[in-house]
């Protein structure tokens, strides 16, 4: 594909072959990455049609053993990261934790056991 150059110096015709080899990557280049780009606003188009099957419920659940902060934080923090929870409010004042979830990933009872896994009694009081 190359020719060899004569006395360390490259001749016009390598030179205009090497302009079309790195013209026909940038076009390649730029075409995945457009790709790329549909591929994503199809992948977002999609993900945007999902929340509306959520069904979401609520559920207060008494936390015992909580002795500061930041166990309160520890348990907020491990509740986002459960399946199905879309948001968390712990209070170590209250000892309680208030979760929003999608009833169907998960069910108030897997959050309950979510906690005690983390060492603290937990109850649903609502």
């Amino acid at each position: 594909m190359f020719e060899p150059k004569h006395n360390g110096k490259q001749t016009s015709a390598q030179a205009g072959k090497s302009a079309i080899i790195i013209t026909a990557l940038a076009i390649a280049l730029g075409v995945v990455s457009v790709s790329g780009a549909f591929a994503w606003r199809k992948s977002a188009a999609g993900a945007a049609i999902v929340p509306s099957a959520v069904k979401t419920e609520r559920v207060l659940i008494a936390v015992e053993g909580m002795s500061c902060t930041s166990c309160a934080s520890g348990i907020k923090a491990m509740l986002k990261r459960t399946p199905g929870v879309i948001s968390a409010e712990v209070s170590f004042e209250k000892r309680e934790a208030d979760v929003e979830y999608d009833s169907v990933q998960t069910t108030r009872e897997k959050i309950v056991e979510a906690i005690k896994k983390l060492g603290y009694k937990a109850t649903i009081k609502v």
